[in-house]
């Protein structure tokens, strides 16, 4: 019934200073549901084990909103509540997410280098701090679709009518500012998306594809490209790496990274990408 795609590029800026990919993503189908995430590392001095937050953050959430779906009676009490349950979603994503960070630090304690990392950027740092992210998850199901949103990025919507829609962004993300996972108080600000309405897709992306548009509009019409793509998995995937390469390349040098879920519709041959 759902079918979904992910694809992350180191930018061109990071590949020519040997930097690490900041970026993560995935995705899952399922056979009533369909969950794409992406994050971004913040990758700044004081941000240096980002890379590692945001493959955190994309892991965690995955199999939270995993768990979530996979309950008998969540359709049901999702329609019933769906602002308390995203509110709660969004706390146990930040639980959790700073947990397992929490874990990985004790598991991969800091490099000598790392330490001089950390002297550089003002002594001892929050663990969270170190691996700040940002995460933005959407999930299509059959009757219902919902979205996260912390940190800045792109959610788009494509409806059943084929309108192209941006429904929720961060609100608090401004120049080189955007909310993280870090942030002491991430839990308010969290933006969330739901319906009932049919949808087709779902589209997630770190703010690197979005600064390589001159536009929204053109931001908005590349997905509908996008999605005239759906039902041939190989040709979606050249396109967008060629795509991509060429936009970190003549654009921002940033990382960029996509997540989406759609629709099975008929002749699609997409595979799962997981």
């Amino acid at each position: 019934m759902f079918q979904g795609m992910h694809l992350t590029i180191t930018g061109d800026s990071h590949v020519k200073k040997g930097i690490v990919c900041q970026d993560s993503s995935g995705v899952y189908v399922g056979d009533s549901f369909a969950i794409a995430v992406v994050a971004d590392g913040h990758g700044s001095a004081k941000h240096f084990r980002s890379d590692a937050g945001s493959r955190i953050a994309v892991k965690i959430t995955v199999e939270l909103l995993k768990k979530y779906m996979g309950r008998g009676d969540f359709r049901e009490q999702f329609k019933a509540h769906p602002e308390f349950i995203l509110s709660q979603m969004e706390k146990q994503i930040l639980m959790k997410w700073r947990e397992a960070v929490e874990e990985y630090h004790l598991e991969n304690p800091l490099t000598k280098e790392e330490e001089e990392k950390q002297a550089a950027a003002g002594g001892r740092l929050r663990t969270a701090v170190i691996y700040g992210s940002t995460v933005l998850a959407a999930v299509i199901a059959d009757g219902f679709s919902f979205g996260l949103v912390l940190g800045d990025g792109g959610f788009v919507v494509l409806d059943e009518a084929g309108h192209i829609f941006i429904p929720v962004e961060d609100k608090n993300s401004h120049a080189n500012y955007t909310s993280s996972l870090c942030n002491t108080d991430a839990v308010h600000f969290f933006e969330h998306w739901y319906t009932e309405e049919p949808v087709r897709a779902l589209f997630v992306s770190t703010d690197g594809l979005f600064k390589s548009f001159a536009s929204e509009e053109d931001f908005l019409r590349y997905h509908g490209l996008l999605s005239q793509m759906f039902g041939d998995a190989e040709r979606m995937e050249k396109s967008l790496r060629r795509n991509f390469e060429k936009r970190t390349r003549e654009g921002s040098g940033d990382d960029i990274s996509i997540a989406f879920v759609h629709a099975a519709g008929e002749g699609d041959t997409s595979e799962n990408v997981q």
